[in-house]
């Protein structure tokens, strides 16, 4: 049993992945490109495996370890004062939610009459959740197609970790926040300084979150588990820790290996014929909230941005290690994704549910 856990699991392919991933992560680092442990990893496992596809495997377990090192740094940034702050937001997130949602409805129905897709693929192609979230929901309808949501999800969160980094860093003024920033300065590169006892009862609680979320079907609970406990423990006087720059950068790894295996090209030629479309539509989508941006920015406190990342159409992960690698108000741009993330899926992906099966019972009528 061991050895077939091991071989199955962690074997050697897994151990190939990683080490492609690594290769891809060092490249990028010394060539001086942004976000480089999550989009060389990507980029390089994303590349392997259309080629060696059949010789490569993998284990959502790494990516699910690479997620709770994340939300437990993200889940630090969260004090009392950036929790006063996002309650002061509530609105924002509300209107630039439905804003964007409305933008992404439109273009997926353009979409769906020129690429011939059901109405369903399509929205859930198109809307700015995570990947993961939006496969798992075209899985539990009926007439979604799998792979093609699959396919638009990644090129877009590939074409949003490509551009928006270097938007706010080269054409938005990038100086880190007054807020809950989060620097990868003053921070040790290997090792903890947290004690035992917190460390054991913050695993026990964050295990206790990610156990019962994954009955719930909750979004992310591998990230939002120890999000939620490292606010708390410092929103109640102890002191949640801080990620050390290594293994900040093992879990960015992780997720871009992840992001980069998961790419399904079931039907290339489909792919092929989409590509250019769903480029310029998630192009259009990321000026969509680039231009929000520098429309809101003389009504509200935040800098542009910090505001630009919170509405870019990422996923919660990626937009809140691009946060990180920036300095930006993590705990903000997190807030701001994980409410569109939880619109989405608490309230459109009911109704969408809804109108698919009624309309299965009017073609059986």
């Amino acid at each position: 049993m061991v050895k077939g856990f091991v071989s199955g699991s962690f074997g050697p392919l897994v151990l190939a992945v990683l080490g492609i991933a690594g290769a891809g992560g060092f490249l990028f680092y010394y060539s001086g490109l942004y976000l480089p442990w999550m989009l060389g990893p990507l980029f390089f496992v994303m590349a392997a495996k259309m080629k060696f596809g059949k010789f490569m495997q993998w284990n959502s377990k790494l990516r699910n370890a690479g997620l709770i090192m994340l939300g437990l740094q993200l889940g630090s940034s969260f004090t009392s004062d950036s929790v006063a702050q996002m309650a002061k937001y509530l609105p924002v997130m509300f209107f630039t939610t439905v804003i964007i949602i409305l933008f992404t409805v439109l273009t997926a129905i353009f979409l769906m009459k020129r690429m011939k897709l059901t109405l369903n693929t399509s929205l859930l192609g198109s809307f700015p959740g995570g990947l993961s979230q939006m496969v798992v929901l075209s899985e539990e309808i009926e007439d979604a197609d799998e792979s093609i949501v699959a396919f638009m999800q990644t090129l877009r969160i590939i074409l949003v970790i490509s551009i928006v980094p270097w938007l706010v860093v080269h054409v938005m003024s990038a100086q880190p926040s007054t807020g809950a920033a989060s620097a990868l300065v003053h921070r040790s590169t290997f090792s903890f300084h947290y004690s035992w006892m917190h460390a054991i009862l913050m695993a026990a609680v964050f295990s206790s979150i990610i156990f019962f979320g994954k009955k719930i079907n909750f979004p992310l609970p591998f990230m939002l588990g120890p999000l939620l406990t490292a606010a708390a423990f410092n929103l109640t006087g102890f002191e949640a820790p801080q990620i050390p720059v290594f293994w900040l950068n093992l879990s960015q790894l992780l997720i871009g290996a992840h992001l980069g295996y998961t790419l399904k090209v079931n039907n290339p030629r489909l792919f092929r014929k989409m590509f250019g479309m769903i480029f310029v539509i998630n192009v259009l989508l990321i000026g969509f909230c680039y231009l929000v941006s520098y429309g809101l920015k003389n009504y509200l406190s935040l800098p542009v941005n910090e505001l630009f990342l919170s509405l870019a159409p990422g996923g919660v992960a990626e937009m809140s290690v691009t946060a990180l690698s920036v300095h930006s108000n993590v705990s903000i741009v997190t807030s701001f994704h994980l409410f569109r993330i939880l619109f989405i899926l608490f309230l459109l992906s009911p109704v969408m549910k809804f109108i698919a099966g009624r309309r299965k019972r009017e073609q059986l009528e």
